[in-house]
């Protein structure tokens, strides 16, 4: 089993922008990006063209760290306080359902946990002490350490 936590940025529609500046200013290397519209599409929730091109996923590397960064999913509202989370990957569904059973006791559901087109156990929570998590099902080994599902 591999667990791994990283930092998880989301910003307000302007996480390319973000990304440009942490490239100059912290010399992070993008290491993967996606934007929403490169997700399948979802006939009973089609997503409106300005939205496509927002950044679902990102992976910047700085220094030895690994930070992801995104713009807030579509349907939920970007507020500070939720724009800094924390990402846990792991490659095995029953240790995410495990995380996800546990830290929303006493907490909020965000996103409650389901399969989704880049993970078969995904979950957004807040604990009882107001941590926003995303718990996140990577394929294998090698995805959790890249911090996504496909190759580059």
């Amino acid at each position: 089993m591999t667990v791994q936590l990283n930092s998880f940025l989301m910003m307000d529609g302007n996480a390319k922008e973000a990304i440009d500046f942490y490239k100059e200013s912290l010399d992070a290397n993008l290491l993967f990006c996606q934007s929403f519209g490169d997700a399948p599409e979802d006939p009973n929730s089609p997503l409106p063209e300005n939205l496509k091109d927002l950044v679902a996923h990102a992976i910047l590397k700085i220094g030895e760290t690994n930070v992801m960064i995104a713009d807030m999913f579509p349907g939920l509202q970007y507020r500070k306080g939720n724009n800094v989370n924390i990402c846990i990957t792991t490659n095995e569904i029953e240790k995410t359902n495990k995380f996800y059973e546990l830290l929303k006791e006493d907490g909020q559901v965000v996103m409650p946990l389901k399969q989704v087109h880049f993970s078969p156990a995904y979950a957004i929570v807040t604990d009882k002490f107001g941590i926003t998590f995303q718990i996140f099902t990577a394929l294998s080994e090698e995805a959790v350490k890249r911090g996504h599902q496909k190759e580059n």
